[in-house]
């Protein structure tokens, strides 16, 4: 079935391999993926290999079923490992430069959270795409569901920069999704964030302030909040004056009004 958010997604990816492989310029080195039942972005890495380099592409897919009725078209026009079994941890492939894909589009489950890890080699880029809306959230660890997936992989991957976060739905099921990209190469961050800064439209992004003043609103917890924006008590207490000051402010201002 056709997915265009998907695909968009996927053409995301082909896009940041293509820029880590001009910036970076690996010799030696391993794409890792989960492709489900599309090839895309492995083909267009098969075909991007120079003649002196020498890329070893691993894709996995858990689904026997799946596997089964893949294996034979991958053998005869991919050359790559097609394993039938589930993604090993990231830090696996520790050895070399790696561009990595763990596509889930599942929950983050804690199972899943074990394999991702920042002990990559050098020059190497992680991209992990989950669901970002839980079916079954009594199968996920606390800390997640208090931070979010956003924050929570953002803490486990801190050895790493950031490269994008972008949420989105998939459009054949609606499901609200999350891709999160990551690198350890200074070079390729640099890169991509004066990309970033060329080609995307300038968001004004509320203040930190006017986010943890919702989030009080909303009645999350300090402890939620704190950890999100990563803030000292004290500084949670400025952003809580500024809230009763503007709720005071806007009494005034209404019974005013009413008068």
């Amino acid at each position: 079935m056709n997915n265009p958010e998907k695909n968009r997604m996927r053409k995301k990816v082909i896009s940041l391999f293509n820029y880590w492989k001009n910036v970076t310029r690996p010799t030696k080195y391993n794409v890792v993926s989960l492709p489900g039942e599309s090839f895309e972005f492995e083909a267009h890495a098969l075909d991007k290999v120079k003649s002196d380099e020498n890329m070893l592409l691993f894709m996995y897919e858990k689904s026997r079923e799946i596997f089964d009725s893949w294996k034979d078209s991958v053998e005869e026009t991919m050359s790559g490992f097609y394993i039938n079994q589930s993604l090993p941890s990231s830090s696996a492939f520790a050895c070399l430069p790696t561009f990595a894909w763990y596509d889930f589009c599942g929950n983050p489950t804690p199972k899943r959270m074990e394999v991702i890890s920042g002990d990559m080699g050098s020059q190497s880029v992680f991209i992990v795409t989950f669901a970002n809306k839980f079916r079954r959230p009594a199968s996920l660890s606390g800390n997640l569901l208090k931070l979010g997936t956003e924050v929570f992989l953002k803490n486990k991957l801190n050895k790493m920069s950031l490269l994008f976060s972008e949420q989105y739905k998939c459009k054949a099921k609606g499901m609200p999704m999350i891709m999160m990209a990551f690198t350890n190469s200074k070079s390729l961050a640099s890169v991509w964030d004066k990309l970033g800064a060329k080609t995307q439209p300038k968001k004004r992004e509320p203040s930190i302030c006017l986010q943890v003043i919702k989030m009080l609103d909303k009645g999350i917890s300090d402890k939620v909040i704190k950890a999100k924006f990563r803030l000292r008590k004290m500084q949670l207490a400025g952003y809580k004056r500024v809230r009763t000051i503007r709720k005071n402010l806007q009494k005034r201002i209404d019974s005013k009004r009413k008068i």
